[in-house]
């Protein structure tokens, strides 16, 4: 075999497909879909093509499964709503939008920066946040360390001289022998506990309690609250510069904020206010959900007849601002985590050694 056939045998034109899903698959699909509809290509046929050319063979079998449905006479929004796992509810609205208004392309175009938002917002969270959580974890861990292994070692050594605890000891010794005779019932409760809550966060009762808990929060309650607005302006620019009537609008809105009970709710109440003859400002208004911003600047888009384009402009301001709350909030926990950290273990230092300190004071 020659060297250029040896090259042309081993070039990585195809790339090592994986199974798992993640978000730049998606966000490499709806990039590749756009293009392809953009460039004239029947949908069908640029679903088809983008199933092969994915690198996760998972999005690829749901794609062929999508392309079959289309063939077989339904909606891509229809087909896609089968996969929820895959698609979130937003996706799904907005590629309604685009089947509906006709204008795939530009709505594909919209929803590709929209997750790729996404994914560049969840990277900022996830390094503000690695820090201390990496923090709290070794918190944790040399505590119960310290619990299940050291002081146990101490309190047979006490035991042995007869020594007598003082009181901030004894409450030490007495946790110690509770995490070591069930240390693994807390271990097995603890996880049951994750599971629960995540069940709980699946019901619409437990997302309605929980979000509207952390929206009053501080701090964690402001970025929320720009994350909904960021969420609203954003997808009510695309909406109406697709075309779509406010009244449709409104219930797409409600779609794309379907976890969130709260705030679907609100959109709701605007909706009926709407169609009721009430300008969106002043319903929006009465919600008491949105920002003074947004109101003022709905109110403003409303008498000139520019709403779509300044929303367009105002998303990128509460994004930036969740982006600042979001890195404030970890900037706010790493001291917190420490001071705790540092507490924790000099208390179970602090009475370890106070037994020792006296006993070697009584030594003459």
């Amino acid at each position: 075999m020659s060297y250029d056939t040896w090259i042309t045998a081993h070039a990585r034109v195809a790339t090592k497909k994986h199974k798992r899903l993640k978000l730049d698959d998606i966000m490499s699909f709806f990039q590749q879909l756009a293009t392809l509809v953009t460039a004239g290509m029947p949908l069908l046929q640029a679903i088809e093509l983008s199933a092969q050319q994915t690198e996760s063979l998972k999005l690829q079998r749901v794609l062929e499964e999508i392309g079959a449905s289309i063939e077989a006479g339904n909606s891509f929004f229809a087909a896609a709503a089968n996969y929820p796992d895959v698609f979130e509810h937003a996706w799904i609205e907005m590629i309604r939008t685009g089947e509906i208004t006709g204008k795939m392309s530009y709505v594909l175009v919209e929803l590709n920066k929209q997750v790729r938002d996404s994914r560049d917002t969840r990277r900022k969270v996830s390094g503000a946040l690695m820090y201390p959580m990496v923090l709290l974890c070794v918190a944790c861990l040399a505590i119960t360390a310290m619990l299940w292994f050291v002081v146990p070692t101490f309190t047979k050594m006490f035991d042995e001289m007869g020594a007598e605890l003082p009181q901030i000891t004894q409450m030490v010794v007495n946790l110690s022998n509770f995490v070591v005779s069930y240390g693994y019932f807390l271990a097995g409760g603890a996880i049951l506990v994750v599971v629960a809550f995540r069940r709980y966060m699946a019901t619409e009762r437990g997302r309605r309690t929980i979000s509207g808990f952390l929206i009053v929060v501080p701090t964690i309650g402001d970025m929320m609250v720009q994350m909904m607005m960021y969420r609203f302006s954003s997808s009510l620019a695309l909406l109406l510069k697709s075309g779509v009537p406010m009244l449709e609008t409104m219930e797409t809105l409600r779609g794309i904020f379907d976890h969130t009970p709260i705030y679907r709710d609100a959109l709701a109440h605007v909706q009926f206010r709407i169609a009721s003859g009430h300008p969106l400002a002043a319903s929006l208004e009465e919600t008491g959900l949105f920002t003074n911003m947004i109101i003022s600047t709905v109110r403003t888009g409303e008498e000139t007849g520019q709403l779509a384009n300044v929303m367009e402009q105002i998303a990128p301001y509460y994004k930036e601002k969740m982006e600042i709350l979001i890195t404030r909030v970890s900037k706010m926990l790493e001291p917190i985590i420490i001071v705790g950290m540092g507490t924790g273990v000099a208390f179970m230092m602090l009475s370890i050694y106070m037994p020792m300190f006296e006993m070697s004071g009584k030594v003459k």
